[in-house]
């Protein structure tokens, strides 16, 4: 889906170096130095944080601006500027808008399980998942789940999470919207950090100090580094 919005995340600007509601701060940190110096200052502040990463055509932060904040959910609002995008959350009612794929997924979960148990590979744990799972998701109270919506630059809601890293689905469509919000926007928050997201990456404080020691390593063996394009010949020599 489109935004709704007639901005991006990143036309809406954010004040830097402000404490903003949620307890976020946005900075620029465009050297190596900045960035050590502002975290041996901060680090007992903030716990997370999120960085921008090189992008051609950037929707959330450019490289070298970091979102840094006590909880993950707060970071994520403050990178997707929850409240003024247009970015939400909605419940997408799958047995009403494709049917045939929601009774398929029944009848495919059954045929597996007796497809193994003919062939003498189906377990007793197999079994007691197999009705679990039955118990949580059954025709009626699996007939959709909660995903964010009016994502910027064509970003799929149903692919904005990466399904590979099991993140809990959310399929209760009378949970209260503000618990789903923080649900999703922490989910959010871990994916960037364990995905390939080549936009956005988060940190926690051991993330970050390692990506400092990184990033010193390489200047010390005359590699590329952070922000090195950034520096003054002078701070070089």
């Amino acid at each position: 889906m489109k935004t709704k919005s007639s901005r991006l995340p990143i036309y809406i600007e954010l004040p830097e170096s402000t404490l903003l509601e949620g307890g976020t701060f946005f900075v620029r940190l465009q050297t190596l130095d900045q960035l050590d110096e502002f975290w041996r200052k901060h680090r007992d502040k903030f716990a997370f944080a999120c960085e921008g990463k090189i992008s051609s055509e950037p929707s959330f932060l450019h490289e070298y601006e970091w979102v840094f904040g006590s909880s993950k959910a707060a970071v994520v609002r403050t990178v997707l500027r929850w409240g003024q995008s247009g970015i939400g959350c909605e419940f997408y009612d799958w047995a009403k808008h494709d049917s045939q794929m929601h009774e398929l997924f029944f009848l495919d979960r059954d045929a597996e399980r007796y497809s193994k148990i003919e062939k003498g590979i189906w377990s007793e744990k197999d079994e007691v998942d197999f009705r679990t799972d039955c118990v949580r998701r059954s025709v009626e109270t699996y007939r959709g789940w909660w995903r964010f919506c009016n994502l910027p630059n064509g970003y799929s809601s149903n692919e904005w999470l990466n399904g590979g890293q099991c993140f809990e689905e959310l399929i209760d469509p009378h949970m209260a919207y503000q618990e789903v919000a923080i649900t999703l926007q922490v989910q959010a928050f871990d994916d960037w950090r364990q995905s390939d997201f080549w936009e956005l990456e988060s940190h926690d404080g051991e993330s970050i100090d390692e990506l400092i020691r990184y990033w010193k390593n390489e200047r010390a063996e005359r590699g590329g580094y952070y922000g090195d394009e950034n520096e003054s010949p002078e701070s070089i020599s």
